[in-house]
């Protein structure tokens, strides 16, 4: 999940980095690779000794199945926060570029390819959304293809969402969520509201391109808070999937291409609405990585109007480039507690992986549907209405494996919720 690459330390440095595991084993039930298959070499400290044989023996050729340990690894860095002994991230991304360095398949590049342009994203949107509504009808939805489309986030228009959340609370009834968390609401008053600020949106690939709704809605989110809201033009994708395709260069271009446009806008803050696109940028240089900052965590700090009651119980699922990669655990949270009569349920394992991963879940088909299946199952057990998320691969392999674990239980972006909340009104 680097913004800037996997860059090798020295070998005596990396050989550091790697004497610091202890093999205590307390990441283990955090990797979402290692509980979907219980195999010792695709847990993290697998994947170190692993890495250390490598740096030992420079010389060999590692083997398919040495290749396979290090290249199945997600970059959830889930690991990296349980670690009581402070490994670096650094460590599992060069493992994962040596892993690319002796296996330079085209598949992986060209699914980042075509994730990462808005304009192809966006015309293979509605047929894909077909797809994916056939999709019990049809023979290959174990296949690569059957993952593209069951992993296409739902697009809804507001008249559809505001019908869907308003028969989720009908649903709900009288037995439904209560309390309206009062404490909440009371300290949000006793906050000074935040002065109006000038803020620019990225706007990412599968956001801008499969999710074009939801990002109008959040602009009107930030309107509503007092936010002039801007949005360059010229922006590229982020990096993210060239990097995780292991094409570095491609990524460096599209870094460019985004520091020239956001540089061009006056905004103090630039919004980025998925946590992936939000890690990357972060990683960016100054000033823009200082500039880059989460919707989620920009609205926790805002004066967003009352909200109205929104009697739900609401699971949210955190996105690993928010929690492990920008600290990003309170504000979802906060925002949802600001809500009269919304109750939040915390699924196990809230810290794991769904296996979206960007390109991965494409590029691993039947691995990446068992952990999503296993989250998938993490969240309907908490007896929720609704999930809610803030980045849309999450979003979309989600969605998905609900379709088979739990198909009457909806998903949708954290800020289509606030929408209604605080800016829909009666619809």
């Amino acid at each position: 999940m680097s913004a800037r690459g996997p860059c090798a330390p020295p070998p005596a440095e990396l050989d550091r980095l790697l004497r610091a595991c202890i093999q205590c084993g307390l990441c283990l039930p955090h990797c979402a690779t290692y509980l979907a298959t219980a195999n010792e070499a695709q847990s993290p400290r697998g994947r170190l000794l692993l890495l250390g044989r490598l740096v030992a023996e420079p010389s060999r050729v590692p083997a398919a199945a040495e290749i396979d340990a290090l290249d199945l690894c997600l970059g959830c860095r889930a690991c990296v926060t349980a670690c009581p002994s402070g490994i670096s991230a650094t460590l599992l991304e060069v493992a994962k570029a040596r892993a690319h360095a002796v296996r330079r398949g085209p598949g992986a590049w060209l699914i980042a390819a075509l994730l990462s342009r808005r304009g192809a994203l966006a015309a293979l949107g509605a047929p894909i959304r077909w797809g994916r509504a056939a999709l019990p009808r049809l023979p290959w939805t174990g296949s690569r293809v059957g993952r593209w489309v069951a992993a296409v986030p739902a697009s809804w228009q507001d008249a559809d969402l505001a019908r869907l959340l308003a028969g989720l609370v009908a649903r709900a009834g009288a037995g439904g969520a209560s309390g309206t968390d009062g404490a909440a609401r009371a300290a949000r008053r006793a906050t000074p509201p935040a002065p109006p600020r000038r803020v620019a949106l990225f706007r990412g690939c599968a956001s801008g391109a499969l999710l074009p709704h939801a990002q109008q809605r959040l602009r009107a989110l930030l309107t509503a808070a007092g936010c002039e809201v801007s949005v360059p033009r010229g922006q590229a994708c982020c990096g993210a999937l060239a990097e995780h395709a292991g094409q570095p260069r491609r990524a460096a271009r599209q870094r460019r291409v985004n520091l020239a446009a956001l540089a061009r806008d006056p905004a103090d803050v630039v919004i980025v609405e998925a946590a992936g696109c939000g890690l990357e940028l972060q990683g960016y240089p100054p000033p823009l990585a200082a500039r880059a900052r989460d919707a989620a965590a920009v609205l926790a700090e805002l004066p967003l109007p009352p909200p109205r009651a929104v009697p739900l119980r609401v699971a949210y699922h955190d996105p690993c480039h928010a929690r492990h990669g920008q600290g990003i655990v309170d504000e979802p949270r906060a925002l949802l507690a600001r809500i009269p009569g919304l109750i939040v349920v915390e699924p196990r394992e809230a810290e794991v992986c769904c296996g979206s991963g960007g390109p991965y879940a494409l590029l691993h088909p039947e691995l990446a549907a068992r952990m999503g299946r296993r989250k998938a199952q993490c969240l309907a057990e908490t007896g929720a209405d609704l999930i809610v998320t803030g980045n849309p691969g999450c979003l979309g392999q989600i969605a998905g494996a609900l379709r088979d674990v739990a198909p009457d239980l909806p998903i949708l972006p954290l800020t289509d919720l606030l929408w209604w909340a605080h800016v829909a009104g009666e619809c």
